[in-house]
């Protein structure tokens, strides 16, 4: 009897992982954490660059700006509005970039001596709006200093970079997205929502997305509706508090479940894979199923060699 109860809780629970949406998401992504806590951003770095990248996943790493992102692929590396935190001894741990994308001119997206700095060590493109472009102007080479305004679209180094208009007080500012060549990710700056990303629907499957702060426009409910234009699978929160953050996760329960959200910590590296929920949550389920069977395989075997026991008595 009790044999063929654990094998009717192992066959439900198979059938659980293949038909509850509960368990099994039909889209979305498993997202792999690797949160090490560092002691320097210089070790941050060290770890970023160390981590493996197989092919369909992306690592993104927060640099310590409220926006600052760093974000890899198998062949590219990305930076994303350091602002000032990249700089002094973490240049020198920059081991490789491939561009440095400006949103726009802010401080706590911009620094000029930082981005001076970050492009002389590693060669990148430096790709700005308008506002920081005009600065940069003549301090960069001029084959790696670009221009965007809203609505382009360039490949540069391997990435296809669009820029959309941000909703933020500046110098034509910009959000981005970025598609390399097995995934793509939107980020969204500090800016409010534009309804022109609904023209992007499906366009990205992460999307980095700015929660407050100390942003204007910036919200969770904004927050919200450039998830809901763009319909990624994935979303990572940042440019906001933690209770802003925590604002914006109960809204995508509520509204958006089929996304997966990360709520990653400062100076944590985070992979974003491409195993769908439902694979991921049926293969756990099979290998609790093939436990189960296990133990009642284990448990025939000592009840039959206590058999012989009990006969000789």
């Amino acid at each position: 009897m009790r044999d063929g109860i654990l094998l009717a809780s192992t066959l439900a629970v198979m059938l659980l992982a293949l038909a509850h949406p509960g368990w099994a998401q039909s889209s979305g992504s498993v997202i792999v954490l690797n949160v090490e806590t560092q002691s320097s951003l210089s070790d941050a770095l060290a770890t970023f660059y160390a981590q493996p990248v197989d092919s369909g996943k992306l690592v993104v790493m927060l640099v310590g700006a409220p926006s600052g992102m760093l974000i890899k692929n198998r062949e590219k590396i990305v930076l994303i509005d350091p602002a000032g935190s990249v700089s002094g001894d973490a240049v020198p741990a920059l081991q490789k970039l491939d561009i440095l994308l400006i949103t726009h001119e802010h401080s706590d997206h911009f620094s000029y001596s930082a981005v001076v700095s970050i492009q002389s060590k590693t060669g990148a493109i430096v790709v700005a709006n308008p506002g920081t472009y005009s600065s940069l102007s003549g301090a960069l080479p001029p084959d790696k200093l670009i221009k965007m305004r809203s609505a382009e679209t360039r490949s540069l180094s391997g990435v296809t970079i669009t820029a959309i208009a941000s909703i933020h007080e500046s110098n034509e500012p910009l959000t981005y997205i970025l598609t390399f060549s097995d995934f793509s990710a939107f980020h969204g700056s500090d800016s409010g929502f534009n309804s022109e990303l609904s023209g992007y629907k499906g366009k990205a499957k992460l999307a980095i997305v700015p929660t407050g702060g100390a942003s204007p426009s910036a919200s969770p409910g904004n927050a919200l509706s450039m998830i809901k234009a763009l319909e990624p699978s994935d979303v990572i929160p940042m440019h906001g508090t933690s209770d802003q953050n925590a604002q914006l996760g109960a809204l995508i329960t509520q509204q958006t479940p089929n996304v997966h959200y990360i709520r990653p910590q400062s100076l944590a590296s985070v992979v974003v894979s491409e195993m769908s929920g439902r694979e991921f949550v049926t293969v756990l389920a099979f290998a609790i199923g093939f436990l189960l069977l296990l133990r009642i395989r284990r448990q025939k075997g000592e009840q039959q060699a206590e058999l012989p026991v009990v006969l000789n008595q």
